[in-house]
């Protein structure tokens, strides 16, 4: 044997080719053989689980020496080692059948479908091999074989593809007869249906039976695939132009009672009958089904989210068209079984608030059942968390409830249905929509008394959890106006801008509005003293520059005495006020007044703002001499100069030029320099 080595260089880059071997004689022959199978079994002795090596071991048997004892010996040794090891008997099966050792090939094939059975890639390539061979008859005793172990679906479509490629009806179809008896479910339905209407369509009689065999079978069930056979069925019966089967089919399915399918399946089998119904149904029969889809869609609809209060009142749309009392009782109980988890008032609450409503309404009109009724409103209320918030909608429908039907103690039990909703007011405070109804209530009564408890009440909550109350004060004293109560409406203010001074209470007025209120009451009561008082107490408490031009102005709007008197004395509505001297001069007063409290407080821009409304005041009402004195008052906007940080600069500054006069002191005479000449001479001759 003799060994030779090449190098081949490229381009500075050398690499090593495997070095050739030469066998001489089979002397060196036979020598190499027992070196490369000892190397083989060395590498085997090492890890007998590598497979590979033993595959590469049979593989070098088979393409250098062609010693096929050899390499079956091999894979029988691997075999031993793991007989379960699949691609073992792949690879050595494909070896005979590759070197068309067919025979050797179906003893391996035979001894593994023997040996392990619930393989199926054996039991495949089995066929495989005999359908390649044309064997046809030992293909059918094979799949026979399989089939006794009771394999998976795939053995079984197997079999009927390989029956259909053949065009063997017959068989198919008692394959199908079995395959149904095994898998009873409707995939394999399905399936069957698939391969009547592919390949043997014009069996009518056949396809038919096949359809009716699976509805038959699956009605009881709760199979997914059942719609998809109901939809193939119902259009292949109008691609038969046999309608009158399609409404029965029809009317076979819309009976809820003989079925036993979970809501989504139903909802899809409506949709099927509702298509076909679209094409060839009468109008009565399309409205039918369209309702059927909908109360399936709704239904399933609730399955998934039972707090779907929408579906909830749609689904009760539909069964309230029932005549089955019972069965409308039932949803509007199942519906208002599903409570929200929510704990404040969402609007889940707000439409599962609606449902009762509706359930007690259903119980008192339609089915005349007061008892009921009363019980229904009560479970609602039971049901409502009022430890976080209540429902004015309940509370409202159970007195009106009461005071509908109960002539003789309505009113009674209408006062005690309110009083509880206003006891639960203590823990979330004034419900307007309550208050309101029970105060309207009253008055149509005529009892003013209980109307004023309960303004008092409503206002005593909203103190308390510090809601705004202007509101409520204007309803009470509009109100006390409304009977002419003008002793109480002033009390009424009197209370309140005595709250309005506790540092509790005040945060719950907007106390510019209840001072308009105030003002316009004592106005139209010529109240006029009343009026100053509240504006002193405002520019007291709150010296804005705009309270003390407001007061200074609302001078000029009070009467004179001679005035109130011609109108007293008049027959005129209407009294419009002629601003004479009096009014002026207490309106310039109360202008001194307001410039004198800012310029102490050297507040610039109040005083300005209140020099700008006095001037504008004396332009409309003063004289030259009074408009020109105000205007000499404005401040006047001066540039100076400041040094900051080491740096000079020029600022604006307002300065107010009779300040400026009364601040520089009168001006010195200067000495007349005669008389400062005659003293020096006269100092001069006495020290001569």
């Amino acid at each position: 044997m003799e060994t030779k080595h090449q190098l081949i260089v490229e381009d500075t880059t050398t690499k090593l080719l495997r070095p050739k071997q030469t066998i001489q004689d089979l002397e060196e022959l036979y020598s190499n053989q027992q070196v490369k199978r000892k190397e083989f079994e060395q590498q085997l002795n090492k890890n007998k689980l590598n497979y590979g090596q033993w595959l590469r071991y049979a593989r070098w048997e088979l393409d250098h020496n062609h010693d096929f004892a050899r390499a079956r010996s091999i894979m029988e040794r691997a075999l031993g080692v793991n007989i379960e090891h699949i691609p073992f008997w792949t690879q050595y099966i494909q070896f005979e059948l590759i070197h068309k050792n067919i025979n050797h090939a179906r003893n391996l094939l035979e001894r593994g479908t023997s040996v392990l059975p619930k393989v199926n890639k054996l039991w495949f390539l089995y066929v495989q091999t005999e359908e390649m061979l044309k064997n046809y008859k030992m293909v059918r005793q094979i799949f026979e074989r399989w089939l006794t172990w009771h394999p998976g679906e795939s053995a079984w479509d197997a079999y009927i593809y390989f029956e259909t490629r053949y065009d063997e009806v017959e068989n198919v179809r008692n394959i199908f007869k079995r395959y149904i008896q095994e898998f009873p479910s409707g995939k394999v339905w399905l399936k069957w249906v698939n391969y009547e209407l592919q390949n043997n369509e014009n069996d009518v009689e056949h396809t038919r039976a096949v359809f009716q065999s699976a509805v038959d079978s699956l009605m009881e069930r709760n199979d997914e695939n059942f719609p998809e056979i109901v939809a193939k069925w119902l259009s292949w019966e109008v691609k038969c132009m046999e309608y009158d089967r399609v409404k029965a089919i029809r009317k076979l399915l819309s009976d809820e009672t003989k079925f036993g399918f979970s809501t989504d399946i139903q909802s899809a089998v409506y949709d099927a009958v509702s298509e076909t119904e679209k094409l060839v149904g009468e109008k009565h029969a399309i409205e039918e089904s369209i309702t059927l889809k909908r109360k399936a869609k709704y239904k399933l609809d609730i399955e998934r989210d039972k707090e779907n209060y929408d579906s909830w009142w749609s689904y009760i749309d539909i069964i309230g068209q029932s005549p089955e009392k019972s069965l409308i009782r039932r949803a509007l109980k199942d519906a208002c079984s599903s409570v929200p988890r929510d704990t404040y008032k969402s609007d889940k609450w707000r439409k599962f608030v609606m449902l009762w409503i509706r359930f007690a309404f259903w119980e008192e009109f339609d089915n005349n059942d007061i008892d009921t009724a009363r019980n229904v409103w009560n479970e609602c209320l039971s049901v409502i968390p009022h430890k976080y918030f209540t429902s004015g909608k309940i509370w409202i429908g159970l007195a009106t409830f009461e005071l509908r039907n109960d002539k003789e103690d309505g009113l009674t039990k209408f006062r005690k249905v309110m009083g509880r909703a206003l006891g639960q007011m203590n823990k979330i405070g004034p419900k307007r929509n309550i208050l309101r109804y029970y105060i309207a209530t009253e008055r149509k009564l005529v009892e003013w008394d209980r109307v004023r408890q309960i303004y008092q009440k409503w206002l005593e909550y909203a103190l308390v959890f510090g809601q705004n109350c202007n509101g409520i004060v204007k309803e009470y004293l509009e109100f006390e106006s409304l009977l002419g109560e003008t002793a109480r409406y002033e009390s009424i203010l009197k209370i309140v801008f005595e709250l309005m001074k506790n540092e509790d209470a005040a945060p719950c007025f907007d106390q510019n509005e209840m001072f308009n209120v105030a003002i316009s009451f004592y106005t139209d009561e010529m109240k006029y003293d009343e009026i100053r008082k509240l504006y002193k107490d405002v520019v007291t408490t709150t010296p804005s520059p705009d309270n003390w031009v407001s007061f200074a102005l609302f001078e000029s709007t009070i009467p004179t005495a001679d005035q109130l008197e011609q109108f007293l004395q008049s027959n005129n509505n209407a009294f419009e006020v002629e601003v004479g001297e009096e009014q002026i001069e207490k309106t310039r007063g109360i202008f001194k007044e307001a410039e004198t409290y800012f310029k102490k407080l050297s507040d610039i821009e109040g005083r300005k703002a209140v020099l700008e409304a006095w001037s504008q005041y004396e332009s409309i009402h003063g004289d030259e001499v009074s408009s020109k004195a105000v205007r000499q008052k404005l401040p006047k906007q001066v540039k100076k100069r400041r040094t900051v940080d080491g740096i000079e600069e020029e600022y604006l500054e307002w300065e107010f030029p009779l300040d400026t006069a009364d601040s520089v002191s009168p001006p010195q005479p200067t000495p007349s320099i005669n008389k400062f000449l005659a003293n020096a001479r006269k100092w001069a001759e006495s020290n001569q």
